[in-house]
């Protein structure tokens, strides 16, 4: 008879929790919104409490491994699938995930929720256009306005408001810091 008994070490422990707990948190809205000032402030929140955390930026995801799409239909559901493909693997390594990412559409949404399934948590940054406007951190509504952009989601592009977000932010009332602190505390909570 064996009397071989295993322990797990601490740091496997730790995965463990993890792998159980992590989720993708994806925040959407319209350009302007806050959603990559809000990552970056989430970011710092979970790693401040010892976990591991990336952020996958449309922005950043468009300068590189998305670099071949345009903003057709098509081109723009594939940069979305691809997010959160590659947010999976890192939700797979124990890694929480939060994905900032305009996200105009609903099939775009829905594609995103079956991939990630039940670590899937979809935040609204619930902005009104004329603040995202006026804040035009990037210039691109003043480059909307003097007809150098075409197909400008919000503008001459679709937006569908998010049906099934599990929390919206309205990032005109609220700082970064609080509206980053709001979300932590709802994805950690449950």
């Amino acid at each position: 008879m064996n009397n071989f008994i295993c322990f797990n070490s601490p740091k496997q422990r730790t995965r463990s929790f993890e792998k159980r707990m992590n989720k993708c948190i994806w925040l959407l809205g319209l350009s302007g919104a806050g959603k990559s000032s809000i990552s970056l402030e989430l970011k710092k929140m979970f790693i401040s409490r010892g976990l591991k955390c990336l952020v996958l930026d449309g922005d950043i995801l468009r300068k590189g491994i998305n670099s071949n799409l345009g903003f057709s239909e098509a081109d723009r559901f594939e940069n979305i699938r691809r997010a959160a493909e590659i947010a999976k693997l890192f939700l797979e390594e124990g890694y929480w995930v939060i994905v900032a990412m305009i996200t105009p559409m609903e099939d775009m949404r829905t594609n995103s929720r079956q991939i990630l399934q039940d670590q899937y948590v979809e935040v609204f940054i619930d902005t009104p256009i004329e603040v995202c406007m006026e804040r035009d951190p990037k210039g691109l509504y003043q480059q909307v306005k003097e007809k150098q952009i075409k197909h400008f989601t919000g503008i001459d592009s679709p937006f569908e408001i998010p049906q099934h977000a599990h929390l919206s932010i309205e990032t005109a009332y609220f700082s970064i810091g609080e509206s980053a602190k709001l979300i932590f505390n709802q994805v950690i909570e449950n």
